[in-house]
């Protein structure tokens, strides 16, 4: 394309044949919303038995081809010089003359017909019609018209598909650029998610789904004696403790070798299909790493606590620090995290740490910032989802002084309903043990429905007569019911003694 000085002094755009003047139907090259003249090869279309030229009906609105023979079907080939995705084709004629019986066909690099409108039994004469058709590519267009009438068109307007894809891109907290996606549907991805990538949703209805969290596990640390009905703790070696005051737990490791401080929660978390968990603690280590000791926090269990067989923990072992599943006694450590924090490296400050958990994955949060995602893809990270919270403190060998772990807080969460659906188990007859449920759950109610004279021990436990949760004498003079709305940990059994009792458990 040249700039060159045309006869009334005016400089004029030239293409490189040095002829073709940049015009309305030759542009400047790039693409319009319709065919252009300088689309169509001449040397492939075809115009048998039309008077006119082959560009005529792009040119303008009212130079004309026709033809008047009699032949039917008159053809128009039209050859493209590269392929057109098009969506619609309007034919007009401003000279008096029609057209009808319009069959178009769009023809592929093969000439294999892959789409055809067919209006070819419609013989209303038209002077102008727009026949729109779904997106269509294509190397040629072929207008046949069935009729042994004068044809006469002054324009063909091509329209063609203009596909536009938007992109749009946002830039994450990392500092990352990442696509803005789009739903199945077509519409602009919109989500409601956090910083931990977890992601809300809707029901099939509309209704936007949420939970309220409840506690499970845990409570406070007021006043200065461990309450035992909630916390468990123990500690050997010289100067090792474990002391509450100050709102907040004081676990001392002590120097000597193999001195050990731990604490755990009498209690175990529910495990309930469908809910997901969260671990959250409070707390501030009195250094970042001292040799020969190793602290742990988290949550697990254990036949036999404090020793732990399963959990998720974070973990300071010398200096290195990582973050821990344990399956059946066997512990998997990971030090390279794949979370927003890179390689965490603990502080003297007091820090909030989080574990969330379902049956195949375990997340891992410091100060509200994911630091590491585990998968379980293949087996389940644990053989229990039913945890206790715990944390400890282990020399592997003397220490020239003791480590501290202060820990102001530490509770276990459901993410949803306290309650779920209950069922009951009828119990009649004689004097027996029954066992209800292999796992923790809730009694709701026992409803009597005789009168009959019998005890019933209620146990929290899978075997055996212990924990007693109480004892029910049946001396009553009308059938009633005891409600508990109580949570057992390990099991349900029901001990009856005596004769003849009919009762109606109801437990989740």
């Amino acid at each position: 394309m040249s700039l060159v000085q045309n006869v009334d002094g005016r400089m004029q755009l030239v293409y490189a044949d040095g002829i073709t003047d940049v015009s309305a139907q030759y542009p400047i090259a790039v693409d319009g919303d319709s065919v252009y003249s300088k689309d169509i090869d001449p040397d492939y279309s075809t115009k048998v038995g039309w008077t006119g030229s082959i560009f005529a009906p792009f040119e303008d609105l009212h130079t004309e081809i026709y033809n008047d023979t009699t032949t039917n079907p008159k053809v128009l080939l039209f050859y493209f010089f590269r392929a057109t995705y098009m969506n619609a084709i309007g034919i007009g004629c401003s000279s008096g003359k029609t057209f009808s019986n319009v069959k178009i066909e769009f023809l592929g690099s093969d000439e294999s017909v892959r789409y055809t409108y067919d209006d070819s039994a419609n013989s209303t004469a038209y002077g102008t019609k727009l026949y729109s058709f779904p997106p269509t590519a294509c190397v040629a267009v072929k207008f046949s018209f069935l009729t042994s009438n004068t044809v006469g068109i002054t324009s063909i307007t091509i329209q063609k598909e203009m596909s536009i894809t938007s992109r749009m891109r946002a830039l994450k907290p990392t500092q990352v650029v990442t696509d803005i996606g789009a739903t199945n549907g077509g519409s602009l991805k919109v989500a409601i998610s956090d910083d931990y990538d977890f992601v809300g949703y809707n029901t099939p209805m509309g209704e936007l789904r949420t939970i309220e969290p409840v506690r499970l596990v845990g409570a406070g640390f007021e006043g200065d004696v461990i309450d035992t009905k909630f916390w468990a703790a123990a500690y050997s070696g010289s100067a090792a403790s474990v002391a509450q005051s100050g709102s907040q737990v004081l676990m001392i490791s002590g120097s000597s070798s193999g001195a050990t401080a731990s604490i755990y929660s009498v209690r175990r978390s529910r495990y309930v299909s469908g809910s997901s968990v969260r671990y959250r603690t409070v707390q501030r280590l009195g250094d970042i790493g001292t040799a020969n000791n190793r602290r742990r926090w988290g949550v697990g269990y254990g036949a036999s606590m404090p020793t732990i067989t399963d959990g998720a923990w974070f973990q300071l072992d010398g200096t290195e620090f990582s973050v821990n599943t344990c399956k059946g006694g066997s512990a998997t450590k990971v030090t390279t995290f794949n979370g927003y924090l890179g390689q965490y490296v603990p502080t003297l400050y007091a820090t909030t740490y989080e574990i969330y958990w379902t049956n195949s994955t375990v997340w891992y949060m410091v100060g509200g910032v994911l630091l590491h995602k585990m998968s379980a893809i293949t087996t389940t990270w644990a053989n229990t989802m039913a945890m206790h919270i715990f944390a400890d403190s282990l020399n592997s060998s003397v220490l020239g002084a003791s480590v501290t772990n202060s820990i102001r807080t530490a509770s276990i969460y459901r993410l949803g309903k306290y309650s779920t659906q209950p069922i009951y188990y009828h119990i009649s007859g004689d004097a027996a043990t029954h066992v209800l449920k292999l796992s923790s759950g809730v009694l709701h109610k026992i409803i009597f429905n005789n009168t009959s004279g019998t005890n019933i021990t209620i146990v929290d436990n899978v075997t055996g007569a212990t924990p007693v949760i109480g004892i029910i004498t049946t001396s009553l003079s009308a059938p009633g019911t005891w409600d508990f709305d109580l949570a057992f940990n390990t099991g349900l059994i029901l001990i009856t003694t005596g004769n003849s009792l009919d009762a109606t458990v109801v437990y989740e």
